[in-house]
């Protein structure tokens, strides 16, 4: 068998390390820093104390839905919906306290289970991937995978309260391009858990007060007893607007 000399091998050794590492060589520290970097920086998407979200939602029954989403620090949300030629209602609030909806003019608690989800997932101005070990969740790099016509990093985050996602970073922008997870639902009549599972798009960043925000985002629901796609087009974000805490009391009804 034919010996390398030890000059052939220090050869080899440099060659190798001037190589480029594989993606797989990042870490989930790496790719979250660049993460920050690409939304706009850490110090100034902790800097957004409320956010006012307008959109437009569209979906197989419904042409035309307007919504308003108020969210503020810490972890308090509320929906606002205006069918077309219909009133506002506040179909649901998050505060620290717990969560309600109104169904066909009733006001209801959120399950447990539900509100869980919504504390880890909406409630978080920030979204998950910030902070996320001071928040108790775990985030671990799965790899990368094709993803259109590019690559993605796939994250697996299970937050504190259980929650699982998958976030896929573009390779290239940092910023994400999907996120799949399950949308939990209200028990059945035995109370059996029922949930969907769900695959949403995001595009069309735009600069928000510094930070990227997603303008336009895709959303199927499948695997569950609800199928059925929705169009989000946001039509703004404000950041920083005054929201009080009012805003987010407890639903009254019957």
């Amino acid at each position: 068998m034919k010996r390398l000399s030890l000059a052939a091998v220090a050869g080899v050794v440099a060659t190798v390390a001037l190589l480029p590492f594989p993606a797989s060589a990042q870490t989930v520290d790496d790719v979250i820093q660049k993460y920050y970097a690409a939304r706009g920086g850490y110090d100034k998407i902790k800097a957004i104390q409320t956010l006012k979200i307008t959109q437009t939602v569209a979906n197989p029954f419904v042409s035309k839905n307007k919504v308003v989403i108020l969210k503020k620090r810490p972890g308090l949300v509320r929906w606002e919906t205006t069918p077309a030629g219909q009133t506002t209602v506040i179909p649901r609030v998050i505060n620290a306290e717990g969560g309600w909806d109104t169904q066909q003019g009733k006001v209801v608690p959120r399950p447990a289970i539900m509100l869980n989800e919504d504390r880890d997932i909406d409630a978080d101005i920030d979204g998950p991937l910030v902070d996320w070990k001071a928040k108790g969740h775990t985030v671990t790099l799965e790899g990368t995978e094709k993803l259109g016509a590019g690559s993605a990093y796939r994250l697996k985050v299970v937050t504190k309260n259980g929650v699982t996602r998958e976030i896929f970073l573009d390779t290239t922008t940092h910023l994400p391009l999907m996120e799949k997870g399950r949308m939990s639902l209200p028990p059945d009549p035995r109370g059996n858990a029922r949930f969907n599972e769900h695959v949403f798009t995001y595009s069309d960043w735009r600069d928000v007060n510094g930070v990227k925000f997603p303008f336009a985002v895709d959303e199927e629901r499948t695997g569950g007893p609800i199928t059925q796609s929705f169009a989000v087009y946001t039509e703004k974000i404000e950041a920083n607007v005054p929201v009080d805490d009012a805003a987010f009391a407890k639903l009254e009804g019957k």
